[in-house]
Parts: C-alpha cells; structure tokens; sequence
C-alpha cells in the first residue's frame, strides 16, 4: 500500500510485536498489518491449504500491509560487519575462519557459545540491525506507530569557536571550501556541532533534520564520526546563500 508522499499512516501496533513478526517471517509463514484493525495477521502456507489464495486477496487489500522478512542473507551480512567492526583482533581472525566454510553462519555461532562476551555484543548488534532495518521500512511506507519513541531523544549542541579548537585536527582541518552552487571559494565560515546519536536509521536522520531546521536555521547539513562522538557540519555561501557546500582538507 502506498501512501501519499507527506501523508503519515498511524497504526496503534507494538513495535514489538512487529519486531517478533519481522523476524519470524519466512518463505511459509507470512504477516501482515491489519491497517483498519490495528492487528498484526499470520499466515502459515506449512498448515493453512487456503494460504495462497489468502495471501493473493491480502496482498491486494489496501487494508493490508505485509511486514518484511529477516531473511538468512541479512544475518549473513551483519556477521560480517560485526566481525569488521570487533575490537578484538585474535576473536576476529577465529571467527573470520568460517566466512568461507559451509554452513558458516552455523558455526560462527557455535563459536559464539565459547566465548559469552562476544555472543552478548552480537545479541544487542543483531537487535539493532534488526530495528533500524524495520523503522527504515516504516519510514519508506509513512507508517507511524503513535506513542511510542522508537529513537532516543537528539540532542545537538552548537560548538563555540574555543570548543573547536580542542577538537582533533582531522575534525578542525575540515573546512567548507567552495560552492557548488555558484562556485564561490570565499568567506566560508564552517559551523559543526555535536550530536548524542549516531544516523542509524531514517527516523534519527528526519529528526535531525528537522532540529537543524528549527533550532538552527540549517536546511543542508554533514556529518562526521569522531570516533565515540558525532559531529554535524554546515556552511552557507556568502555570495548567494546556497548551504550545500563541499568541503575539504
């Protein structure tokens, strides 16, 4: 079902329950939202003998949405990142062993059983894919799921210019540098401000958006990751007052 593009859709579903439908969704079992009734549908091709047929009027009913699936692919993937992103140079080059072997996925956990640390920090990476993956399909449908914050609150703080100067030179070295709007070189001021989260999904970035705006006066910004910190950039051309800007060492 497609929405208008600024119209947003409110269902009053726990994004819980979506989240448990989400992943439990396969090649058989299928759900959808009940858009009028605000329910979430199972269908089980395995034990229903009517379930084509269901899932062909569902898929047309505009009162109907069908949840994605977590396909096996998407672990897959998310193994890889978590294991690019380890801190733990000896674990990752274990756990690197079973990319390539058959039924790697499998043994990358059974690895995990060894090592209990590891497995809790791929628990909470899964789960956080596994939501930014689900409110980005949200977003992409215009599905709002009233009274419920499913982002923490953003918080941006404007740096001063002494704030600045304590940052790391690869930060404070980064400078708006021309135009690409009327190609102007000069009197680019930079204006960077830190940020409490990190872009992990369309619902942050909307947010974020939206303060740059209000508080701000900001319609076009950048972003830069400090490590253990967050960083917006902006600028504006003096001559003709465009803000996307590209910047440069």
């Amino acid at each position: 079902m497609k929405q208008g593009k600024n119209m947003l859709l409110s269902v009053s579903i726990d994004f819980c329950d979506l989240i448990a439908a989400f992943e439990q969704s396969t090649g058989s079992t299928h759900f959808f939202i009940d858009i009028k009734g605000n329910t979430i549908i199972s269908i089980d091709a395995s034990k229903d003998a009517d379930a084509q047929a269901k899932l062909r009027q569902m898929e047309k009913n505009t009162n109907y949405l069908k949840v994605p699936s977590w396909e096996s692919t998407d672990d897959e993937l998310f193994r890889e990142t978590f294991m690019y992103e380890s801190d733990d140079s000896a674990l990752e080059d274990i756990f690197y062993e079973t990319l390539d072997r058959e039924n790697g996925f499998q043994q990358f956990l059974h690895l995990l059983e060894s090592h209990p640390q590891v497995k809790k920090q791929w628990v909470e990476y899964r789960a956080a894919a596994m939501r930014n993956r689900l409110i980005n399909w949200l977003c992409d449908t215009n599905i709002e799921l009233p009274n419920q914050h499913l982002i923490p609150e953003i918080e941006i703080h404007e740096l001063t210019t002494e704030e600045i100067d304590q940052l790391p030179d690869e930060i404070k070295d980064f400078k708006p540098y021309a135009c690409l709007h009327c190609h102007n070189k000069t009197r680019m001021n930079a204006r960077i401000f830190s940020i409490n989260v990190s872009p992990e999904n369309r619902l942050i970035e909307q947010e974020t958006q939206r303060i740059m705006k209000e508080q701000f006066g900001i319609s076009h910004h950048g972003g830069w990751s400090g490590g253990d910190q967050e960083f917006l950039t902006a600028s504006q051309c003096p001559r003709c007052g465009c803000e996307e800007i590209f910047w440069d060492y």
